[in-house]
């Protein structure tokens, strides 16, 4: 019924037919809502069903519209386990691609640098991830992130002389950041960044048959790579800092695609 309910004021509200690729935003993370064709937005919030999301940094919106003749949705209102929702409910907006018949997604999200040789502001496309720790995400799909759309966003870095890194995302529950013990053996266990989303709507994506690639910015190194504490506000001021590779990164991307 939610899932019905969510749908139908989505399909009032915005242009939401013959998406051609929905994209989730992860913390502090902007597009270019402002430079689309026939813009139209909701605030999460006001959606009937929707979980919303308590995370500094998360807009809580959704748009729409077009960008190089290209429809999108843009998903700026991510919400997580860690913030009391369950898994079903962190993967709900998944579950609405899927009843709006989004067969594209592109997911992205900031997280810590575990890989040394990528510091704040690295681009990674993932091709894996690991979730050593969640009993629910602990066994791994083999291939999660489809290499087509891969190819197309490391293209897209070439296009724009954007380094464009691959990498493995380590998934981690939260909400408090790691240990320096849990980050050397996520090193070891190859894990090049680490953060709390992602996992769970990958393996929701992947079971509807969407095509689906992901996009990890690095916004901070990990527990104990610098010695320093860790903080929220340091993954928002790198993300604001590094926006506009990013920015141009996913323009050239929606391009090819």
């Amino acid at each position: 019924m939610k899932i019905f309910e969510t749908k139908k004021y989505i399909e009032n509200m915005l242009d939401s037919k013959n998406l051609d690729i929905a994209i989730v935003l992860g913390s502090g993370l902007s597009f270019l809502e402002d430079n689309m064709e026939n813009l139209k937005q909701v605030k999460t919030s006001d959606m009937p069903g929707y979980p919303v999301s308590t995370v500094m940094g998360h807009k809580g919106m959704i748009s729409t519209g077009i960008y190089a003749g290209k429809k999108l949705m843009i998903m700026a209102g991510r919400v997580h386990y860690y913030e009391g929702y369950s898994y079903e409910e962190a993967v709900f907006p998944i579950d609405i691609l899927k009843a709006l018949g989004v067969k594209k997604l592109l997911l992205t999200n900031a997280a810590g640098g575990i890989n040394r040789s990528y510091g704040p502001g690295s681009i990674l496309v993932l091709e894996k991830y690991i979730a050593p720790f969640s009993s629910k995400y602990k066994k791994v799909l083999p291939e999660p992130y489809s290499k087509e759309l891969n190819s197309l966003l490391e293209e897209a870095g070439r296009n724009k002389g954007i380094e464009v890194h691959k990498g493995c995302y380590a998934y981690m529950t939260g909400p408090s950041f790691e240990t320096k013990a849990e980050i050397d053996f996520l090193r070891l266990s190859g894990a090049d960044a680490v953060g709390m989303s992602t996992v769970p709507e990958t393996v929701r994506a992947v079971g509807y048959g969407m095509d689906i690639a992901c996009i990890s910015r690095v916004s901070n190194p990990a527990a104990g790579i610098t010695g320093k504490p860790l903080s929220h506000v340091e993954v928002l001021d790198t993300a604001k800092r590094s926006q506009e590779s990013f920015i141009e990164l996913l323009k050239e991307f929606i391009k090819l695609i």
